[in-house]
C-alpha cells in the first residue's frame, strides 16, 4: 500500500523538487545581474561625469523617480539628462535626480529634448537670415 502511495506521488514530489531548484537558482541569478548592470551604470556615469553613484541616495522629496533605481532609465539617457541638468544646478548627483525624474515621465527626455532645441535653432538662424535679406 505504501509502495503504491509512493510510486503515485514520487513524480510529483521530484517535479516540485526540481521546480524549487529551478527558482533557487534563478533567484541567486538575479541579484547577481542586477549587480552587474549596477556595475556598468557606476563606471559609464563615473566616466563621462567623474561621480561615482555607489552610495546615491535620492534628497529630493516628491519627484517622480522617488521609488526607482538608477538603474531602472536608460544609461544613454541618463548621461545625457546630467549634462543638461548641470545647466540648473552645481551639484551632479542633483543633476542626476533631476534626470531620473524626468526619465520617469518620458522614457526618452533627452533625446526629444535635442532634437526640439536643434529644430528650434535653426528656425532661429533661419528667421535672422531672412531678416538680414530684408
Amino acid at each position: 500500500m505504501r509502495k503504491k502511495i509512493l510510486s503515485r506521488n514520487l513524480p510529483a514530489l521530484l517535479f516540485a523538487a526540481a521546480l524549487s531548484l529551478v527558482f533557487v537558482a534563478g533567484a541567486s541569478a538575479a541579484p547577481a545581474a542586477d549587480q552587474k548592470k549596477f556595475d556598468e551604470y557606476r563606471a559609464a556615469i563615473q566616466k563621462a561625469h567623474g561621480i561615482d553613484i555607489k552610495n546615491f541616495k535620492q534628497k529630493l522629496k516628491g519627484g517622480r523617480a522617488d521609488a526607482h533605481k538608477v538603474t531602472d532609465f536608460d544609461l544613454d539617457q541618463l548621461i545625457m539628462g546630467i549634462k543638461v541638468e548641470q545647466e540648473h544646478t552645481t551639484d551632479k548627483y542633483t543633476a542626476l535626480e533631476i534626470s531620473m525624474d524626468h526619465l520617469e515621465e518620458i522614457p526618452d527626455y533627452y533625446t526629444r529634448l535635442e532634437e526640439m532645441e536643434e529644430k528650434a535653432e535653426a528656425e532661429w538662424k533661419a528667421k535672422k537670415e531672412a531678416a538680414k535679406k530684408k
